[in-house]
């Protein structure tokens, strides 16, 4: 099976001279939005994506790095789809975003969306988040060790909660058990509209555990309510993160990030691509931003336009190749 560690740890920085760059060709630029715009978030209200939207809508209101007004509009459902065919029935119209993660590719892939990644226009990657193990703080799964001896007992005892198929929390809970000798065909995967609903269900004991983001679940974890088996970032995180092993150190594969871009509808000008790339590299770069990625636990990666188009066109070849693995594949 092709190791998925190479697109899950790539990472990008953009230095100060870049983004100066981006900034003086916007500047350059005739084109400005002329009326409010809308940042879709594909999960609903408190979830990861959600999180993301509003603090990069913030950044750039506070910023007034637009001359109209930034909404943000939550419009979870069919896997992470339904925001993804609304903004592209905008073609052309640089006042309409979404948050995409790894999924835009995963949906097409597994046959769940007919939307390639292609069919849209890549602004920028704004950060990578990786994805946690998380039970119930009284469970009697203590470490990774005992989820594997578990799942290969039995894998349908298991019931895990992720917010769509074919992203990175699913990808990276399937790698893993396969890693370790379980057929992951036999998993048992919840989906919810988000990892934070998700783990309100294991809370509540509906649920074993969520293969989902840090942020979805740090609120129960500070709490006492759930515990973190491991994250699948490549390395230990740091501060609050910095005692929870990573999934390699548990002894499995699956070192995965669930990366969140700024996408557009086909048919954007370069005029257009050029003025959005420098607003969203210039709120990256606020105190708002800076806080969220140490509050959150992201990883800053911003990505500019025509590296984050590399990155996914590598990443869907990659993809291809997992998925089918999986027998997860359809196109």
């Amino acid at each position: 099976m092709p190791r998925p560690n190479r697109k899950f740890a790539l990472q990008f920085t953009v230095g100060a001279v870049a983004l100066l760059a981006v900034a003086g060709v916007a500047a350059q630029s005739a084109w400005r939005p002329e009326k409010a715009v809308e940042i879709v978030t594909p999960s609903a209200a408190g979830g990861s994506n959600d999180k993301v939207a509003r603090v990069i809508q913030k950044s750039i209101q506070d910023q007034r790095l637009v001359p109209v007004p930034v909404t943000v509009v939550n419009r979870p459902g069919g896997n992470q789809t339904l925001s993804r065919l609304y903004v592209s029935q905008h073609p052309g119209d640089a006042h309409y975003f979404d948050i995409a993660t790894p999924s835009l590719t995963g949906n097409y892939v597994m046959g769940v969306s007919p939307l390639k990644h292609t069919d849209f226009t890549p602004i920028a990657l704004l950060t990578n988040e990786y994805t946690t193990l998380t039970v119930k703080a009284d469970s009697p799964i203590r470490n990774v060790a005992d989820l594997i001896e578990r799942l290969k007992k039995d894998p349908e005892s298991v019931s895990i909660g992720v917010s769509n198929l074919g992203g990175t929390s699913h990808l990276t809970m399937a790698v893993a058990a396969k890693s370790a000798g379980i057929d992951p065909k036999r998993l048992k995967f919840v989906v919810f509209k988000s990892a934070s609903e998700a783990i309100t269900s294991v809370i509540g004991g509906h649920l074993t555990m969520v293969s989902g983001s840090m942020p979805s679940v740090n609120a129960v974890v500070q709490a006492g309510s759930a515990r973190v088996l491991a994250v699948s970032a490549p390395r230990r995180l740091g501060g609050a993160l910095a005692s929870i092993p990573t999934l390699r150190e548990s002894g499995v594969a699956g070192a995965g990030s669930n990366w969140r871009a700024v996408i557009g509808p086909r048919g954007l000008s370069a005029a257009q691509v050029a003025y959005w790339e420098a607003v969203f590299s210039r709120a990256v770069q606020s105190d708002i931003w800076k806080k969220a990625i140490e509050d959150e636990g992201w990883d800053g990666a911003f990505m500019s336009s025509r590296e984050f188009a590399r990155f996914l066109d590598a990443e869907y070849a990659e993809y291809r190749a997992i998925l089918s693995d999986l027998g997860l594949a359809r196109q």
